[in-house]
């Protein structure tokens, strides 16, 4: 009898952090250990690098007590984003269990009857709006049960939902013209005006947005016309069938919960925006808007706190996934390589053709934003760096920005080491390798378009 061959399987994300993790310590043996010295820019308040200062340091390889260190050390570095994962999901998970979510949806879609599709773009042009003005960066994860709720209305899979919130944000987040804590800060620390460059990057905006709608609606249908076509293996329709749509029937109670939401999101984005507002201001609001939703709908102390409890711990995985990821961080920081890594990067362009640079600058933010997925940790470390050395090969600064830009938004919808993408994908209980498998084509396309608009950029002599 022939035994059957063993599928190679990916790891899950816990088995490939771990082992990034590892790989990271042996690094920090083999890499040459260098820093940077850095000062204190007065129009950004910021520490920032110098240029001109990278040297070699003594090397403090991270030994076996270092690797085991790493994974509490990255709990602790990483608690506010762990906490506001487990809160999110208690609180809305109070606001979900009112019914109002669930009742405004299906009026929604029934209403739209065979056009309900239409939703999705829709969605996804608010959350890119928001992503754009950097509202949502890291509040994307308090949207990601709305995204599920609307997919199983629309008979779509958990990737979908998380797409169309996750995706829609990002397409936003990652070309935005205006956003203050990427492109703002990248310019100021380039010497640029900020907010100059808005036309261009704009174009860039609408054509990643407009291809990201393309291929979700895309997949949507597929799942819809057939669910063997979800990337989900063991995902069934079950309970979405055909049921038009048995839900709470929306009344003035809900209408209230809605209220608070919409309301309590807007506060928080107008705190974000104008005030600075941090993500423990997001727990603050979303438990704000839990307790309202509870006493409209008189719903009784005991079972908010069991939904509370339920909601925390349907997050789990996705939480403390982050702090294993940020492991990989501290690792590389005790390591004294970080520095290191983009020192070697960045020799290479200086000769290499100005639009051949250019895109190289684009490709080398990707892989390092892998190290420092944190996009004004990135500006800080990066920007610095590439600014005066776009003018040595002959590179505008705006051109400079734009590859950083791309370079750390795009890649954050893949990689395990960003928090805000293990999060949510915790929150939609969607393994890694399945998103990866749904999301790398399209992030080859947005690659494809960064490539071409920066390539675009140098050739037209943008500045």
């Amino acid at each position: 009898m022939e035994k059957k061959r063993n599928k190679f399987k990916v790891p899950n994300a816990y088995t490939l952090i771990v082992m990034f993790i590892i790989v990271s310590a042996l690094a920090t043996f083999i890499v040459p250990a260098g820093v940077y010295d850095t000062y204190l820019d007065e129009a950004t308040g910021k520490q920032l690098v110098n240029s001109s200062s990278y040297h070699s340091v003594e090397r403090t390889p991270v030994g076996v007590v270092g690797f085991l260190l790493s994974i509490p050390q990255g709990m602790m570095g990483a608690a506010s984003m762990i906490f506001l994962v487990f809160l999110i999901g208690g609180f809305f998970q109070i606001i979900n269990d009112t019914g109002a979510i669930d009742a405004s949806i299906n009026i929604l879609v029934n209403k739209l009857q065979d056009k309900s599709f239409l939703v999705i773009p829709i969605v996804m042009a608010i959350m890119s709006l928001l992503g754009a003005l950097g509202i949502i960066v890291n509040a994307v994860i308090a949207f990601i049960p709305i995204g599920l709720a609307l997919a199983k209305k629309l008979k779509l899979d958990p990737i979908a939902g998380m797409s169309i919130m996750y995706l829609g944000a990002f397409t936003g987040t990652t070309t935005t013209p205006m956003g203050y804590y990427n492109t703002m800060l990248a310019q100021t620390i380039s010497g640029l005006e900020p907010l100059s460059g808005f036309a261009f990057r704009s174009v860039v905006w609408f054509i990643v947005f407009v291809v990201t709608v393309v291929y979700v609606l895309r997949y949507s249908k597929k799942v819809k016309d057939d669910v063997n076509n979800s990337v989900l293996d063991d995902y069934q329709h079950g309970d979405h069938s055909d049921q038009r749509i048995e839900a709470p029937k929306f009344n003035w109670r809900h209408a209230v919960v809605l209220v608070a939401l919409v309301v309590g999101f807007s506060i928080y984005s107008y705190g974000s925006f104008k005030l600075g507002w941090g993500i423990d201001y997001l727990s603050a609001t979303m438990l704000a808007v839990a307790l309202i939703s509870g006493l409209v709908t008189k719903t009784h102390p005991d079972k908010m706190s069991i939904s509370f409890i339920e909601g925390c711990k349907s997050m789990v995985f996705g939480a403390l996934v982050i702090g294993f990821a940020k492991s990989i961080t501290i690792v590389l920081t005790d390591g004294q390589i970080i520095h290191s890594i983009i020192h070697y990067m960045s020799i290479p362009l200086q000769q290499l053709p100005s639009t051949l640079s250019a895109v190289c600058m684009f490709y080398v933010n990707l892989i390092f934003n892998f190290f420092v997925p944190s996009g004004s940790g990135q500006a800080m470390i990066v920007m610095p760096l590439q600014a005066p050395l776009a003018d040595v090969v002959g590179v505008s600064r705006q051109v400079a920005v734009s590859a950083y830009l791309y370079g750390d938004g795009f890649s954050n919808t893949i990689i395990p080491t960003s928090g805000v993408l293990m999060g949510a994908l915790g929150v939609a209980k969607i393994p890694w390798e399945k998103w990866l498998k749904f999301q790398l084509p399209l992030f080859g396309l947005w690659t494809l378009i960064g490539t071409v608009s920066i390539a675009v950029g140098v050739l037209i002599g943008w500045s």
